[in-house]
């Protein structure tokens, strides 16, 4: 009788490596090949780890946004926070690394001003400013109040 082959596990760490290393490449050839890129991943990872999933839906926002699809782009803004916490549990040290890059509050605000949904930017604004990205979310918040 043949031998069953064991498949090959992976932690979360060479997961996030292996689609951080895919993305860069093909991101050389513009937003919407990484954009692809980052949705075939979702396709083919059948269990895809919370704490990558964060960094996966970062991704896509600001490939979507670039590529002009705000759809995909709005669906990951909103997916990306809900992984934030399995992320930061996991992997602290890379979200600690990560943390200065993350678009996806950016783009949200934009997209929402774009829509006149006030409150949801600001709710992103919040959001941003208690992960620690800075007081320019705060002058963010202050600018889009004296727009209401």
């Amino acid at each position: 009788m043949a031998e069953r082959i064991t498949p090959i596990r992976k932690t979360p760490i060479e997961i996030l490596n292996d689609l951080v290393e895919g993305h860069r490449d093909a991101r050389i050839e513009g937003a919407e090949k990484g954009m692809k890129y980052l949705l075939a991943f979702i396709g083919r990872a059948h269990s895809l780890p919370n704490a990558v999933k964060f960094f996966l839906y970062d991704l896509l926002a600001e490939d979507a946004f670039r590529s002009g699809d705000t759809l995909t782009c709005r669906k990951a803004v909103d997916l990306a926070p809900t992984y934030l916490s399995a992320a930061r549990d996991e992997m602290p040290h890379r979200v600690r690394e990560y943390v200065p890059s993350i678009r996806l509050y950016e783009l949200g605000i934009a997209l929402a001003l774009d829509d006149g949904e006030f409150e949801k930017a600001l709710s992103l604004c919040d959001a941003a400013t208690a992960i620690g990205l800075g007081k320019s979310y705060a002058a963010k918040r202050a600018s889009i109040e004296r727009m209401m």
